[in-house]
């Protein structure tokens, strides 16, 4: 289906180049729109790619190189499952936006997204009452893959707890993959013991499972969210940086309060 507004081709999806016609490129992003709708990815992240996550280190580097194994990996028919943890803002929800992306334009395997606290709210009452809880829950057990985003975000309620517990056992036990992501690691480590974990918060019987089928990757880096938004009050002149002598100044106006001559 083409744009009606492309400029290219003027709504007709076609590209004359002389003796012959090629398809518009509006063509293809009206599919892979139709598609990520399809696929619940929220309209923020459907643009993020492994190509445009943005690697410091080589440390992250090796993640992208992990995550684009898992993408061909023969053991994820088998249910291999992909937990992705770190502190908020580091791209977790990115990086799981591109495996699931990258599992259909290499395998041809279309899965669901869904953010967990998302989810516990549909299934609770549906935002138009045209679809049953009954109904997103089996496309949620049965998706080919399964991104569940941002869980233990949260404390939850018994109810919430059993919910999250029964699509997790469900999966686990048709051997579908699930990629988690999460704040919080699964199980305390070393000198973490003051933090709270996923096992802590939501029992022993959901983290065993997610132990015993996710490949855990742990991802590092700065709040992108927090970055952006000091980059933003920058260029808008909202926050001040120091000068040499340690004064502060106007970013966007540094001879405000001079005397003029």
């Amino acid at each position: 289906m083409a744009r009606k507004d492309c400029p290219k081709c003027k709504g007709l999806g076609w590209i004359s180049l002389g003796n012959s016609v090629v398809k518009c490129e509006c063509v293809y992003s009206e599919l892979n729109n139709m598609l990520y709708i399809r696929m619940n990815i929220p309209k923020r992240y459907r643009d993020k790619s492994f190509k445009n996550f943005q690697t410091y280190n080589e440390e992250q580097r090796r993640l992208i190189e992990n995550l684009k194994d898992y993408v061909l990996s023969p053991n994820l028919t088998e249910g291999e499952s992909l937990f992705l943890y770190g502190n908020p803002g580091v791209g977790k929800t990115h990086l799981a936006v591109a495996v699931l992306k990258e599992i259909f334009f290499k395998r041809k395997i279309v899965g669901l997204f869904y953010d967990t606290r998302t989810l516990l709210f549909d299934l609770k009452s549906t935002f138009d009452g045209s679809r049953s809880g009954r109904e997103i829950l089996d496309d949620v057990i049965n998706a080919p893959v399964l991104v569940l985003d941002d869980l233990g975000s949260e404390r939850m309620s018994d109810w919430a707890r059993d919910i999250l517990h029964y699509i997790i056992v469900r999966r686990y036990n048709d051997m579908l993959p699930i990629i988690i992501t999460s704040n919080m690691r699964i199980e305390g480590e070393g000198n973490t013991v003051f933090e709270e974990t996923l096992e802590e918060r939501m029992g022993s019987a959901i983290a065993s499972r997610i132990i015993e089928v996710c490949k855990k990757f742990e991802v590092k880096g700065d709040d992108f969210r927090k970055s952006d938004l000091i980059e933003r009050l920058k260029i808008k002149g909202d926050i001040k940086d120091e000068d040499s002598n340690g004064k502060k100044r106007n970013k966007r106006n540094p001879n405000r309060g001079k005397n003029k001559s």
